[in-house]
């Protein structure tokens, strides 16, 4: 029956009613996206605080923790920042010693940013705690779900 569900049908997909979510289902799973974005920042705020860092500085180190090697112009649009609010906290986080920047191998007007060593050991306790917020999370749903919340996560980004 599954694969009569799925198969195409006279060149068009055939609609699989597992698929359809009511609007406030929908809206459900953003609230809870966007909510447990927040629970993860609180978990982390006394290590974000205790770093000095403000919440778009810790944004951008974690980032980097994720995608090393990043080109600054990616970045920016990853995170979603103005050209002149995203320079700013770079330098700021340049100056503080917390980013390494390369030249770009095919083209050295490009800039790449990694975290220093500085940059690793100021957002370890921050990503600590995120870790451990998610990993009790993961425990609480199970193996299968993890997979499943991994996959609907992964098929949201660009």
């Amino acid at each position: 029956m599954d694969s009569e569900v799925n198969s195409p049908g006279a060149g068009t997909p055939a609609f699989d009613p597992r698929l359809f979510l009511r609007d406030e289902e929908l809206e459900r799973g953003i609230g809870l996206i966007l909510g447990a974005e927040r629970a993860l920042a609180a978990a982390a705020e006394p290590a974000r605080e205790t770093a000095g860092l403000s919440i778009a500085e810790c944004r951008i180190l974690l980032a980097l923790r994720t995608y090393p090697g990043i080109e600054v112009s990616a970045l920016r649009e990853r995170l979603g920042a103005t050209v002149p609010t995203f320079a700013r906290q770079i330098g700021r986080l340049d100056a503080a010693g917390f980013i390494a920047k390369t030249r770009g191998m095919m083209d050295a007007r490009t800039r790449r940013l990694s975290l220093s060593p500085e940059g690793q050991a100021v957002t370890d306790p921050i990503a600590e705690a995120m870790r451990d917020a998610l990993r009790r999370a993961y425990r609480d749903a199970g193996a299968e779900k993890v997979a499943g919340a991994r996959d609907v996560l992964a098929a949201i980004l660009p």
